[in-house]
């Protein structure tokens, strides 16, 4: 079988299933990068998402954490 060396273009999503409750993790991150410009006002450079479903909560840093904040799930 021939391997191809094309990029995958495709659509992808992620989800975290907790407790009988679903959470589309895309949304969550949009989420937090709205957040974050809104507090910052910065163009984010960068951001990691924390996601403590026990909290009911997706805690990210931003910009080298130089910004953090929460989302609800």
């Amino acid at each position: 079988m021939e391997k191809s060396n094309a990029a995958y273009t495709g659509e992808t999503a992620v989800f975290l299933e907790v407790d009988g409750t679903q959470y589309d993790l895309a949304q969550v991150m949009e989420r937090a990068k709205k957040d974050c410009r809104a507090k910052s006002k910065k163009r984010i450079e960068n951001i990691k998402l924390y996601v403590k479903p026990e909290d009911g909560k997706a805690y990210y840093t931003a910009n080298n954490e130089k910004y953090s904040g929460s989302v609800d799930l």
